[in-house]
Formats: C-alpha cells, structure tokens, sequence
C-alpha cells in the first residue's frame, strides 16, 4: 500500500499517533517519533511530505510556546532532505522559534524544525517555517 493510500485510509493525524513530546521551553519544543511502516515511502524509509508535516506539527508547537492560543496559519514551509531514516529508526525532532516581525500589516513568526536520528544525532531533515498570526 503506498504512503498516499494510507494516508486516504487512515487520516493525515492517524499517521503521527506515536509523536510524543519530550520538552518544552520557552519558544523550543523536542519530540521524539519512531519511523513507523505508516510514515514511510515506498522504499521504505521516511516520506518527504511526513517529514514536512513533522517540521509543521513541531514548528507549531514551539510558536505556541509563546501564546497557547494564537496557532496562526502557515505562509511558507522549507524542508531540505539530508538523509534517510528508515523504518524501524528513532526519530527526534526539535523546533524553535526564532523571530517575530511584521511584514506591511501582518505579524509574523519564523521558527526552525530539525530532524535527527535518536541513536546518531545524524541530521535527517531541516526545516523552517513561517506564520502569520
């Protein structure tokens, strides 16, 4: 079954059921994913668009950090794919929020994800992410 007919079988959220968040501060949030056969491509390492939602999910929650209730909507989403992670692979995930600003009349937050093997440190994927509010 492709990654498209999973996500169509089972729902976009289904696929991050074993996200589990391990630290919050102030503007960063770390979570920790395993490479399940669900977030998988058909080569059996880490789909690119899991990552990318990965990189949302994670970037959100550490602009959320700042204010619980204010999730804004995303204006632009960059994903560089450095290397595989494969199925059976620990992932960890890191986000941060790294600046506020206003563009014409609109505030704005910038704010970076990370990707890392858990066993390696080994950077899979970086990632920045920006809302406006």
């Amino acid at each position: 079954m492709s990654f498209i007919q999973r996500v169509a079988r089972m729902g976009a959220n289904a696929l991050l059921g074993e996200l589990r968040v391990t630290t919050i501060g102030k503007g960063t949030v770390t979570a920790t994913v395993p490479v399940l056969k669900q977030l998988c491509n058909s080569y059996g390492s880490l789909h690119g668009g899991a990552a990318a939602t990965l990189v949302d999910i994670v970037g959100t929650m550490a602009l959320l950090t700042k204010d619980p209730l204010r999730a804004g909507v995303s204006v632009e989403i960059n994903t560089t794919y450095l290397r595989s992670a494969k199925e059976g692979e620990h992932l960890i995930i890191t986000g941060r929020l790294w600046a506020n600003f206003v563009i014409i009349t609109d505030y704005m937050q910038k704010g970076s994800a990370h990707i890392y093997l858990q066993n390696t440190d080994e950077v899979v994927v970086t990632g920045r992410h920006t809302k406006a509010l």
